[in-house]
C-alpha cells in the first residue's frame, strides 16, 4: 500500500496538488514513504478549492472519510484493496462517489455488491524502472534452479504449499521473501522439507526486490482467490520471470489467458506461466514448478508486465479525478 500510494502521488501531483495524511513516516532507501492513513488531493486544475479524499486503509477510516466528505463536499473515492469479502462490502456501502476496482472479477462483484454507486476497473501498475532484468542480481547461496515467493506470511497466501511442492521435486531450491505472524510455522517447514541448502526467507526492502528476483528463475505465488490483485506477479514478470500462479480469473488477467494451452486436468501454460488449479495437489504443482524452470520464456514475462507500466495505469487515475468536477456518474476510465 506505501509503494500504491507513493508511486500514484508521484504520477497525480504533476496535474494536482497531493498530500498524503498519515500518523507516521518510514524512510525506505532515499524516499519518504508513508505508512498510511489517507490521502487527499485538490484538483486545481478541475474545480478551484474541490477536494478529493482516497481512504487506503479502508473499515472505519473509510468511515471517517465518508462523513468528512459529508461535512465539506469533498469527494469520496475507495479502492478495492481489502479484495473480495467483508471489508470491501463495508467500503462500497459507504458510498464513495468513486470505488476502485483492481480487476475484471472485482469489478463485476462490486457491481453486483452494490449497484447504486459508480464503479471503475482500473488495474494497478508496476515502475518498470526499478523493476526490469536489467538490475544487477544479487548472489544467491542456494541451489538452482531458484523458485521465488514473496508474500506477507498469512493463511491465504499458502507459502506452506510452496514449500511442499517443491520438496517433490529432485532440485532446485525456494527463497521466500517476506514476514508475518506464520513466519516460525514456515521456516521450521522450509528447513524440514527442504534444508539449509534448499531453503532461505528474508525480510527485503521494496526497492532492494529486484535484485533478488533477478536472481531467480521460478517466481510462484498460490495465494486464495480472495485476494485483491497481487502486485508481486508483475513485479517478477517486468523481472523477467515465468510465473507459476492459481487457475483463476484474476490470474489470467495479470498473467496472459490469451495463450494458455493446457497441459494436464490440473494446469495450463499462458503466455508467461503456468497455471495451477489444484494447488493442494502437491505433484501437480511439482510439475507446473518444474516445467516452467525448463522452459525458454524468451523476454514473454517482460512483455506482459510492459501492459501494466505506471506510465499507462496512471492515466486512467488522472482522467478519473479530473472528470470528478464533471457529472461523477459521466466518469469513464
Amino acid at each position: 500500500m506505501e509503494n500504491y500510494a507513493a508511486e500514484l502521488a508521484e504520477r497525480l501531483g504533476k496535474r494536482h496538488q497531493v498530500e498524503i495524511l498519515t500518523s507516521a513516516w518510514k524512510l525506505l532507501g532515499n524516499q519518504k514513504r508513508p505508512g498510511l492513513a489517507a490521502a487527499r488531493l485538490s484538483a486545481r486544475q478541475a474545480r478551484p478549492g474541490l477536494t478529493i479524499i482516497y481512504p487506503l486503509n479502508g473499515y472505519w477510516q473509510s468511515l471517517g472519510c465518508r462523513i468528512y466528505a459529508w461535512l465539506t463536499g469533498a469527494k469520496l473515492v475507495v479502492g478495492g484493496h481489502a479484495g473480495i469479502g467483508r471489508d470491501d462490502r463495508w467500503n462500497l456501502y459507504m458510498f464513495p462517489d468513486l470505488f476502485i476496482a483492481f480487476s475484471q472479477k472485482g469489478y463485476e462483484w462490486a457491481k453486483k455488491a452494490n449497484p447504486f454507486i459508480k464503479i471503475v476497473k482500473i488495474y494497478h501498475g508496476v515502475n518498470l524502472e526499478k523493476f526490469n532484468p536489467k538490475i544487477k542480481p544479487i548472489k544467491l547461496n542456494l541451489e538452482k534452479p531458484i523458485f521465488v515467493t514473496a508474500a506477507n506470511l498469512v493463511p491465504y497466501k499458502r507459502v506452506g504449499q510452496v514449500i511442499r511442492a517443491i520438496a517433490e521435486l529432485k532440485r532446485g531450491s525456494l527463497l521466500v521473501l517476506g514476514e508475518g505472524p506464520m513466519e516460525k510455522e514456515i521456516d521450521e517447514l522450509g528447513n524440514k522439507l527442504l534444508g539449509v541448502n534448499r531453503y532461505s526467507r528474508l525480510k527485503v526492502p521494496h526497492d532492494q526486490m529486484p535484485k533478488y528476483l533477478n536472481a531467480c528463475n521460478v517466481f510462484t505465488l498460490v495465494s486464495e482467490e480472495s485476494e485483491a490483485f497481487g502486485l508481486v506477479y508483475l513485479e517478477a514478470m517486468a523481472c523477467n520471470l515465468p510465473v507459476v500462479a492459481t487457475d483463476d480469473s484474476l490470474r489470467r488477467e495479470l498473467i496472459g489467458d490469451h495463450a494458455a494451452i493446457r497441459l494436464s486436468a490440473e494446469s495450463r501454460r499462458a503466455s508467461a506461466g503456468i497455471f495451477v488449479k489444484n494447488q493442494e495437489n502437491s505433484l501437480e504443482y511439482a510439475g507446473a514448478l518444474e516445467l516452467a524452470a525448463e522452459t525458454n520464456w524468451g523476454d514473454e514475462p517482460m512483455k506482459q508486465a510492459e501492459k501494466f507500466d505506471w506510465g499507462k495505469i496512471s492515466t486512467g487515475y488522472v482522467r478519473i479525478f479530473s472528470q470528478l468536477r464533471k457529472d461523477v456518474h459521466s466518469l469513464e476510465v
